[in-house]
């Protein structure tokens, strides 16, 4: 029931695809991951955590779907960064983020349109 009604509160329609995410900032913040979700404000994405992995509030991504489609260089804030499994070694867990975008160009936002309507 609460996963329904966060839903509900969300502002844009997130569509599941597969692809991968590169996250990079400046100065030490590196991941690969596995996107999970995306939409006109952001980006969902499952990583492994290592033990020096703590992102920063503001970073870019990278994403990559299929072999021809690549988004570069987006302005994100981290919204969310949640551990998800449990059972896991505190040196490398698996972790959920939630990437918010920032202010994109006009040629990152007809790419994101572009994934975007694939999925619909």
């Amino acid at each position: 029931m609460g996963e329904a009604m966060h839903d509900e509160l969300r502002r844009y329609r997130r569509c599941t695809i597969k692809g991968d995410v590169f996250i990079g900032s400046d100065p030490l913040f590196d991941t690969v991951g596995s996107l999970k979700d995306i939409s006109e404000g952001g980006i969902g994405f499952e990583y492994v955590a290592g033990s020096n992995s703590t992102p920063s509030r503001k970073v870019e991504v990278d994403i990559t779907c299929g072999k021809n489609l690549r988004l570069s260089r987006l302005p994100c804030k981290v919204a969310y960064d949640n551990r998800i499994d449990r059972r896991s070694f505190k040196s490398e867990e698996k972790r959920r983020c939630g990437l918010e975008f920032g202010r994109l160009s006009h040629e990152q936002a007809d790419l994101l349109r572009l994934i975007l309507s694939s999925c619909a």
